[in-house]
């Protein structure tokens, strides 16, 4: 009787699971699930990835034997020979009271210019609002292009352009009594001097970063290393700031060399002295024109080669990098990027579907790239019949035909 009603259960449990399914298959026939893709512009490159070693002709920058060192230049200022790198001070008491005082200097100047500025003017409320528009304009600019010093800059703009406003409409704001008091405070801390100067007898952009790589690599040997060589430089670079081992470094010649081993096929349409543009992966994607020197003109039936390109930009950021992973960009397009599944052919013609207000239409379309898993469309505003700008890619569906309407 127990095994009779378990078996009775099991075949409900059965039955309930066959209608289940044969309902969700019903479901799938009649209700077909799209998927669509906003088309828009993009940008593809035919590229090779690679990491790449970087030479660079630095010096680094001792520590005072006694005392406290202070460096005198931010990371990526620019020094001529006898120039002041660093300053000695006798304690950290007296090194913390001089960055101070340096510190109210600049906002002694600050205010100092900005007081400047509104003596006497007759600016209107509308040339100053229209002012106040461009600097926030630059300040979000700057802020786009990840750039502390031009964010800084741009902020002091709008802070300017703020203050200048609030006095012409008749606010008060009492510069006078501000730079007095930053006067006061300058009074405090100006006995405290450095007890000597660092300087330098070379010239060149300054970088408080050092990795203890600094004098690994001879630049003069730069355009001359073997593949092997760079692969092996390449197995021995680790991230390793030495932590104040050094005061610094000084970067003594802006070009610069980014040296990889790449596959000799991938470099086959390009030659020794063309000029390429490469992306740092690792570096926010910042993008540096660059020359090939060497690497490019290969053997037959070479399989390897030592692409050794060279860069004369320099900054801080720059000063940094030893072991970065790039990507070359070889060709550039333009077009509309979709998935691969959603190229279809009707009447010999290549195209997408698009849905527009529920109702599928046929997009003709040129394919001028095509990856593994996507295709890059020409987009030609011109042509009546071609994909248009915000367009419904339908990237999955069943049974697509133009003029079908889908609810």
């Amino acid at each position: 009787m127990k095994k009779t009603r378990i078996d009775n259960v099991l075949m409900v449990i059965a039955i309930v699971l066959i209608f289940v399914y044969i309902a969700y298959e019903a479901y799938s026939v009649t209700h077909i699930q799209l998927k669509t893709e906003t088309a828009v512009v993009s940008t593809i490159y035919e590229k090779i990835d690679a990491t790449a070693l970087i030479i660079r002709d630095e010096h680094t920058i001792d520590n005072a034997s006694s005392g406290v060192t202070v460096p005198a230049l931010a990371d990526g200022d620019k020094i001529n020979v006898g120039g002041n790198v660093a300053m000695t001070f006798a304690s950290s008491e007296d090194a913390a009271s001089y960055a101070e005082y340096l510190e109210i200097q600049n906002k002694l100047k600050y205010y100092e210019n900005l007081e400047a500025q509104t003596l006497g003017q007759a600016a209107s409320v509308e040339t100053i609002n229209n002012e106040i528009e461009n600097k926030v304009d630059t300040y979000i600019r700057a802020i786009s292009n990840k750039n502390a010093d031009s964010v800084k800059a741009a902020g002091e703009g709008v802070n300017d352009a703020l203050i200048r406003r609030q006095m012409i409409i008749g606010e008060s704001v009492d510069l006078v009594s501000i730079i007095q008091e930053l006067r006061q405070q300058s009074e405090q801390y100006a006995q405290t001097k450095p007890s000597s100067f660092i300087t330098t007898d070379v010239s060149g952009v300054f970088s408080s970063y050092t990795d203890g790589y600094e004098g690994s690599f001879d630049y003069s040997h730069a355009e001359e290393m073997t593949a092997e060589e760079i692969e092996t430089a390449l197995s021995e670079v680790t991230s390793n700031d030495t932590g104040g081992a050094y005061l610094g470094k000084l970067v003594t010649t802006y070009a610069w060399y980014i040296e990889c081993v790449v596959d000799a096929d991938a470099v086959k349409d390009l030659k020794n002295g063309s000029k390429v543009t490469i992306a740092l992966k690792d570096s926010d994607d910042t993008v540096l024109g660059v020359q090939i020197v060497s690497g490019a003109d290969v053997q037959p039936g070479q399989e390897k080669t030592a692409l050794i390109m060279k860069c004369s930009n320099m900054d801080s950021k720059l000063a940094t990098l030893r072991k970065e992973n790039i990507e070359i960009r070889l060709k550039e397009y333009e077009g509309i990027k979709v998935p691969s599944s959603a190229l279809h052919m009707v009447d010999d013609k290549k195209g997408v579907y698009a849905l527009i207000s529920s109702q599928v239409h046929f997009r003709e379309a040129e394919v001028i790239y095509s990856a593994d898993d996507f295709v890059l469309l020409k987009f030609d505003q011109d042509n009546p019949n071609g994909i248009r700008l915000y367009d419904k890619i339908i990237t999955q569906g069943k049974e697509l035909e133009d003029g079908k309407v889908f609810t």
